[in-house]
């Protein structure tokens, strides 16, 4: 009996756990795609309160039609929405400039 519960505990971690996409969690996303479409961003977070979509972790992975949800809705002239969530949930990003690439060159050129 000791030996078949061990067998059954390592074949559970043997396995990776798949959440299930439901047919309600395709809707809710839908949704918010075309919600995004509105240029409101009233009715924006109306939709993702309605359908509980949690925008930090679900905008910055969210495809709509290719895209991401802020490229799909400049793509369609909603450019309040847009700019709503790039600046309000996507992360920003860092980047280490060399301060001697900045700094302005002086080019002497000498001909004889």
């Amino acid at each position: 009996m000791k030996m078949l519960t061990t067998l059954a505990v390592a074949a559970l971690f043997a396995f990776p756990a798949q959440a299930k996409f439901t047919p309600a969690m395709e809707q809710s996303l839908i949704e918010t795609c075309k919600a995004s479409l509105t240029n409101s961003k009233v009715q924006f977070r109306n939709a993702m309160r309605t359908y509980r979509v949690n925008p930090y972790r679900v905008l910055p992975k969210l495809v709509c039609n290719g895209e991401d949800v802020a490229s799909f809705a400049e793509s369609y002239g909603a450019t309040k929405i847009s700019s709503y969530v790039r600046t309000r949930y996507y992360r920003g990003q860092v980047s280490i400039t060399d301060i001697a690439m900045t700094q302005p060159k002086y080019e002497v050129w000498y001909t004889e």
